[in-house]
């Protein structure tokens, strides 16, 4: 996909179907035949910026496999997207399970996780975004599939989690199932869910280029509200519009991708993984990537770390830093398979 093509707003179209959503709700579907141009539609966003938490849940246990902050500066055109592992240390509750895959399940909803995870990070989330896996399946089905250069052979069975996963290495086109199950496997990587990351985003820039070639602005009414079951939402119709119609002008290296640095760390207790955010690390990325006007400084409660296990307490203070990449970038690098 060439770097200045801008078609990377195409990965977020799933954002637009929110307005459909929205405006059921409130009693007005937008009407196809609308007149507005771009000129015409207004950015209704706080101090030029929106930060967006994303959440792709399976269907199976409700746990988050996809886990993204993004920001929206339509300003300077740019945009941020920060993925936290799902296996994220994260003391939102008193119990023993505290990987950040299950907090919006025991919180009671993603809207609770936004609010909990605003205070955390010090900084303010407008809005979320929770999608289901179908929805992943339903799009790419949608645009007949996806070409990903597969890394490694996948094979892996888990009846608990509805997972049997089949895929040859190379490069292939990819069905509706055949990406969900790209976009979930991590057991043959490196750097296990960091690894199945990295893989999310190869996918990402693939269904870009996909949509982008083969859906029309014509078509997109039809997509959104097939696509319309599978997402939920807490924000406002206007502002969906606004950010969708804004994306369509970012290029491809106007765009930074990076996960909040940290390290793996197996409890001694139970022999879970876990990932360890570093606190100076975040709280550099958080400020120069995220934080738009006031940031309270990374993490001011030590929910990210248990002052009773040195070993956790070590990697939260070290000072491992981010590594950003362009969306570009992160297609060069690849994914580091065993």
């Amino acid at each position: 996909m060439p770097g200045k093509k801008r078609v990377f707003w195409f990965v977020f179209i799933s954002l637009a179907a929110f307005s459909f959503l929205g405006a059921s709700v409130m009693g007005s579907a937008p009407q196809t035949e609308a007149k507005e141009t771009e000129a015409d539609i207004q950015m209704p966003l706080k101090n030029d910026s929106f930060e967006l938490l994303v959440l792709g849940k399976d269907s199976a246990a409700e746990l988050c496999d996809v886990i993204m902050l993004v920001s929206y500066k339509p300003s300077d055109k740019s945009l941020c997207i920060v993925q936290i592992p799902r296996d994220t240390y994260f003391a939102y509750t008193d119990g023993s399970y505290r990987k950040i895959n299950a907090a919006s399940r025991v919180l009671g909803g993603s809207d609770k996780l936004k609010d909990k995870l605003s205070k955390a990070l010090g900084m303010s989330i407008d809005g979320y975004v929770e999608f289901d896996l179908d929805f992943v399946k339903r799009m790419v089905d949608i645009v007949g599939g996806v070409e990903v250069d597969v890394p490694c052979d996948m094979d892996y069975d888990d009846p608990t989690q509805s997972l049997s996963i089949h895929l040859k290495k190379g490069v292939q086109t990819l069905t509706g199932d055949q990406a969900v199950a790209f976009v979930r496997f991590r057991s043959g990587y490196l750097r296990a869910d960091l690894g199945r990351m990295d893989a999310q985003k190869l996918f990402l820039a693939a269904f870009a280029k996909a949509f982008s070639e083969r859906v029309s602005t014509a078509d997109l009414p039809r997509v959104l509200l097939m696509s319309a079951g599978h997402l939920k939402t807490d924000m406002r119709v206007d502002v969906m519009l606004s950010m969708l119609i804004g994306m369509r002008q970012i290029s491809a290296d106007s765009i930074t991708v990076f996960t909040l640095p940290g390290e793996e760390y197996r409890s001694e207790y139970s022999g879970a993984w876990y990932y360890i955010l570093s606190h100076d690390g975040c709280e550099r990325a958080i400020g120069d990537y995220l934080a738009d006007g006031e940031y309270a400084g990374f993490d001011p409660t030590g929910a990210f770390t248990d002052s009773k296990r040195a070993a956790i307490e070590e990697i939260y203070h070290r000072n491992i830093l981010p590594v950003p990449y362009t969306f570009m970038g992160i297609m060069e690098q690849g994914v580091e398979v065993e």
